[in-house]
């Protein structure tokens, strides 16, 4: 995947708006989110130069900001997108409470191109996902063995190609994010694509091994 230039990339944020306006989610800017502009922008222009008729995954949805910009690059490619998440903000910093009807209400206008599958990530199997996947974002659990737990149920689904991107990588608080990116590319199986602030972004090119368990976990997940 080759990434634009300055000038294609102003009129592919241009056309980014085009778009949420286009599909209902021109709210989508102001919708709370721990994700970057950046970040979200980054997402979306993955989603939209997918194959046609391509299947992503995110695991962690919140309030659906980041849902909006996947959603919405997937339009572009008459793609679907499943998303996994309890809704419950567990590991949230503001703390537990049920966010179900803000996340269908921000998401709504998506309709039968995303379903919404209340589980832990690490329960996905394949009765939730409906084909290979050829993008996936990770944003539940920041501690290491629910990143780890999510990456493990997601990588059978992920087909050769496939792009998979972390949240809040490099971050001190979330080392746990870290670590299962650096057991990733320990395998060989996977190569970095780009980072964007703390999103990054690995392309998988080889049929996948066993992918190793680092040193101990720090504090802070």
């Amino acid at each position: 995947m080759r990434w634009l230039d300055t000038g294609s990339r102003v009129l592919a944020r241009a056309r980014m708006k085009r778009t949420l306006r286009a599909v209902g989610a021109a709210h989508a800017p102001s919708i709370p989110t721990w994700t970057r502009p950046e970040e979200l922008t980054t997402l979306y222009e993955l989603a939209s130069r997918l194959p046609h008729g391509s299947l992503a995954v995110e695991i962690g949805s919140y309030l659906g900001a980041s849902t909006c910009y996947l959603a919405a690059g997937l339009s572009e490619v008459d793609g679907y997108l499943v998303c996994v998440d309890t809704w419950q903000n567990e590991s949230m910093p503001e703390g537990p409470r049920d966010t179900w009807a803000e996340f269908r209400a921000n998401t709504r206008s998506f309709g039968d191109r995303l379903s919404a599958i209340r589980k832990r990530g690490a329960d996905l199997d394949s009765a939730d996902v409906p084909g290979p996947v050829l993008l996936a974002f990770i944003d539940g659990d920041h501690a290491y063995e629910s990143v780890r737990a999510d990456a493990d149920a997601l990588l059978p689904f992920l087909a050769m190609d496939a792009v998979l991107c972390f949240h809040d990588f490099g971050i001190d608080d979330h080392v746990g994010v870290t670590r299962v990116v650096g057991e990733l590319l320990a395998t060989g199986d996977w190569v970095p694509l780009r980072t964007v602030r703390s999103l990054m972004c690995l392309r998988r090119t080889r049929s996948p091994g066993a992918m190793p368990r680092g040193g101990p976990p720090s504090e802070g997940g």
